[in-house]
């Protein structure tokens, strides 16, 4: 199985650039530095060259380097990136059609089904590691954005980030992300969060993610006694914003958000994620609380603004 996938994981090379060879015209446009340090890892999704890494890993870079599986260097343009979800789409530089691996089925996976790991850890690239699914929709860093994050024991370190997390029939299931506990617990994007932004990402170079306009607390202990609820459940809306959905549709500070488009919202990440899985402009119905009382609302979800 990896012997398929492997010859489609790139290794990124992303600080700065050889301008100095002497040998080269003063016009020639700058080649890649075979000493600079592996940044990250990536995968290639099409025959074309396009390709998919972290935004952590090219920054703000409008252009990077790849080394490819044959050890071949060569450019790639920075087509889309999506600073939410931590996901950019690239697109390499070359004459001939290029290995690819295929798109699995995040929503697929079981706790406890065996996946790989590629990447190319402290820059040691094509580095092969194994584990399983250890839990999915694992809320960490801001990865409400992409519907919660798949866990692994599958070795992730740095230069790992971007790389593939593989299941055992050769598909990506996951974007390889973060680590924490010396590398011994591993976080990867679900791969359907991915195929979900690609067509923004090509087509307009980011991401246009749904609005609600709300900031919402967890509901804690004192707020159970205070409100005199029964238990935990919902996202307490402790601000509605001027001008946007929220407010338009009615929603009050107070109001404790208990449904949101027919998904159960038992806290505030669950609402996060299911308004970034809607697309802007989608109607939506709204079950909220206050002062005990349920009510329905309806609004038209805006486009997060830039800040």
């Amino acid at each position: 199985m990896t012997d398929r996938v492997l010859p489609a994981v790139i290794s990124l090379q992303v600080r700065g650039e050889n301008r100095a060879a002497s040998d080269l015209p003063r016009d020639h446009p700058p080649v890649p530095d075979p000493s600079l340090p592996i940044t990250g890892s990536g995968f290639i999704i099409k025959a074309n060259g396009l390709a998919i890494t972290n935004q952590h890993v090219v920054e703000d870079k409008e252009e990077v380097y790849v080394r490819l599986f044959d050890g071949t260097r060569t450019r790639a343009r920075v087509l889309g990136r999506d600073a939410m979800g931590d996901m950019a789409l690239l697109q390499i530089e070359s004459e001939t059609p290029l290995p690819a691996v295929p798109l699995g089925n995040s929503d697929a996976l079981r706790v406890g089904e065996m996946v790989v790991a590629i990447g190319s850890p402290i820059g040691f690239e094509h580095s092969v590691t194994f584990g399983i699914i250890s839990g999915k929709r694992r809320n960490f860093l801001r990865s409400s954005a992409v519907g919660g994050y798949l866990q692994t024991d599958a070795a992730i370190t740095t230069g790992n980030s971007g790389g593939p997390l593989i299941n055992m029939r050769g598909e990506v299931v996951g974007v390889n992300t973060a680590t924490i506990r010396r590398g011994t617990m591993g976080f990867a994007i679900p791969v359907n969060a991915v195929k979900a932004a690609l067509p923004q990402l090509h087509d307009y170079g980011r991401v246009k993610r749904a609005y609600l306009g709300v900031r919402i607390d967890p509901i804690d202990r004192d707020k159970i006694i205070s409100l005199g609820l029964q238990s935990p459940r919902g996202a307490y809306v402790h601000a509605v914003l001027s001008g946007q959905p929220a407010q338009r549709a009615g929603i009050a500070i107070g109001d404790i958000i208990i449904g949101f488009d027919g998904v159960e919202v038992n806290s505030p990440f669950d609402l996060q994620a299911a308004v970034a899985s809607r697309p802007v402009g989608k109607m939506v119905r709204i079950e909220v609380l206050r002062q005990q009382q349920r009510r329905t609302v309806e609004l038209a979800l805006g486009e997060m603004p830039d800040n």
